[in-house]
């Protein structure tokens, strides 16, 4: 605990209720959509680019008597190491982004806070308080964004070498090559979601314990296909003492946020 908001709160209107509960707050989702942008899709276009060169030199190999993928190869690598040299520049980006959506999640936590107990805690926040929930959220990121480029690479590489010994025609292999871009892009879309979640769900327990509020209440994402027992727990108040077995927007996928409560003991 950094500052002891139930204490600033008595002195600050002299509540006349048990407990108050703090406004919830829903990170827009196109935070999600510039990580995106910023981060994954530049990666998955760099294997997209690389297609109609890759396309033309296995054209050119299905054709000859003797099979020489090495022409084919040299396009693939030339590929990867325009990846790899993104990999390189893409950290700050991440950096950025995640250094915007802090700003924007702890300026509503600060205007919540004001409206439910009249204490502006504005000078006792900051971005350094959460740094290393911000450093973790950057590398893992990072992390993600190679793993998708390798994984479109590992795919484009089976595809091209099954055509190979199939004897496939160009454009099917085509086809199947634009197939894993598509399917390297939606895996990315879902990612960065999950991610906007995962570190938005954390600020909101950092920012709650540095308050000491030990309350919170669990708020249901509301997706079509929510995990059961997350549904059970809608509206239903912990505690970090009492926790239930997963916190929201941490398990893979899972949107769901906590709601901070003040309890006056």
């Amino acid at each position: 605990m950094r500052y002891d908001l139930a204490q600033m709160t008595r002195r600050a209107k002299n509540p006349r209720r048990s407990s108050i509960k703090i406004r919830d707050i829903r990170t827009p989702t196109m935070f999600a959509g510039d990580l995106y942008r910023a981060a994954y899709l530049p990666a998955i276009n760099v294997w997209a680019d690389a297609i109609p060169a890759i396309v033309s030199e296995y054209s050119r190999t299905i054709g000859q008597t003797t099979d020489s993928p090495a022409d084919i190869e040299q396009k693939m690598q030339e590929a990867e190491r325009r990846f790899n040299l993104l990999a390189l520049t893409i950290t700050p980006s991440i950096q950025r982004w995640a250094l915007r959506v802090e700003s924007w999640w702890r300026g509503k936590w600060r205007s919540a806070i004001l409206s439910a107990t009249n204490v502006d805690i504005g000078t006792l926040i900051g971005p350094s308080d959460v740094r290393q929930t911000l450093e973790a959220a950057i590398n893992w990121n990072v992390a993600l964004v190679k793993d998708v480029g390798a994984e479109a690479q590992r795919r484009m590489t089976s595809i091209i070498y099954d055509g190979l010994r199939g004897n496939k025609p160009a454009r099917e292999v085509a086809k199947e090559l634009r197939g894993v871009v598509d399917l390297g892009r939606a895996r990315s879309v879902r990612i960065a979601s999950d991610q906007l979640a995962k570190l938005t769900s954390t600020l909101a327990d950092e920012r709650r314990r540095e308050a000491g509020l030990d309350a919170w209440i669990w708020l249901h994402s509301g997706k079509r296909n929510g995990r059961d027992d997350h549904i059970a727990r809608d509206g239903k108040e912990y505690s970090d003492a009492n926790p239930p077995a997963d916190m929201p927007g941490q398990l893979p996928y899972c949107g769901c946020r906590s709601q901070s409560v003040l309890n006056f003991d």
